[in-house]
């Protein structure tokens, strides 16, 4: 039986084994470490909102939530503001779209699953002084045993 947790697991699996996410070094579940404005770092937190049990389900929709540190820009009056890092925001979506369109087969526990890209939007996080690319996906146990 594959639980909620198992999904994390399986996805931060992946991530580490894809060659442009594998570069984000800080990967984790559910919630990121405090941010502070001067250790601002690219992270991602694997969440399933409603997956609060680890019960048994058919399908569910995790996020990969991939924060994207903003640059500090200075004016000519020397206040900084924050802007959006657009260059690495397009390549880590495009990413986002090569890895996920198609289905991404597996098992667990004996139990094969699949999951592709659902839903992709861009968010600003004033809290953490980031921009997060919020990769809903769309992940089903088959109701196939091994």
């Amino acid at each position: 039986m594959i639980v909620l947790d198992d999904i994390k697991n399986i996805l931060i699996s992946d991530l580490r084994a894809n060659n442009v996410f594998s570069s984000i070094v800080n990967i984790t579940k559910d919630v990121h470490d405090p941010i502070l404005n001067n250790n601002v770092i690219e992270r991602i937190v694997i969440v399933i909102p409603g997956g609060a049990d680890n019960g048994q389900f058919e399908r569910a929709y995790p996020r990969v939530c991939i924060y994207v540190p903003k640059i500090i820009k200075n004016t000519k009056n020397n206040t900084n503001y924050h802007v959006m890092n657009a260059i690495r925001i397009n390549v880590l979506e495009n990413e986002c779209i090569n890895a996920f369109r198609s289905s991404i087969y597996g098992t667990s526990s004996n139990e094969v699953y699949l999951y592709k890209l659902n839903e992709l939007t861009i968010e600003d996080d004033t809290e953490t002084f980031s921009n997060c690319i919020n990769c809903q996906l769309k992940f089903e146990v088959v109701n196939t045993r091994l």
